[in-house]
């Protein structure tokens, strides 16, 4: 199973509803999370993590 069908499956799970996903980066609520490999070996995990992505810097217009 691929790292963005396992990050589907995590947030379907959790009864989150409204996330897309823009190439292999899921968006919910406007925040951006990267899509990692986890092997931590705990017997519950789903095998991936959500990293937050570094927020696209805000420019002023004067």
């Amino acid at each position: 199973m691929s790292l963005k069908a396992r990050a589907r499956e995590k947030v379907e799970r959790a009864g989150i509803s409204n996330y897309s996903f823009d190439h292999d980066v899921l968006v919910m609520c406007g925040v951006r999370y990267t899509l990692a490999a986890c092997s931590c070996g705990e017997p519950d995990c789903d095998g991936v993590r959500l990293e937050r992505s570094p927020g696209m810097p805000h420019h002023i217009l004067q």
